[in-house]
């Protein structure tokens, strides 16, 4: 049969940069002047890549999505 993870949604782009700079220490509000966009738009991207990875926080959304290799440091 397939694996969990063939059933995972992959994670946008947008999702991925947000997550990877969530990673290096950023805030919400320092992402959004980062990619130029609104905080409410990186909080919805930081919500949408922690219910696709099936995560409670920002913390483990990044932790999977490295184990995963979504994204990397």
């Amino acid at each position: 049969g397939r694996s969990r993870e063939d059933d995972t949604p992959r994670l946008s782009g947008r999702e991925r940069e947000a997550l990877q700079w969530v990673g290096a220490g950023k805030t919400t509000w320092e992402i959004s002047r980062i990619l130029g966009i609104s905080s409410h738009t990186v909080a919805t991207h930081l919500r949408n890549a922690r219910e696709k990875l099936g995560t409670v926080n920002i913390t483990q959304a990044v932790a999977e999505a490295l184990r995963r290799r979504e994204i990397e440091f």
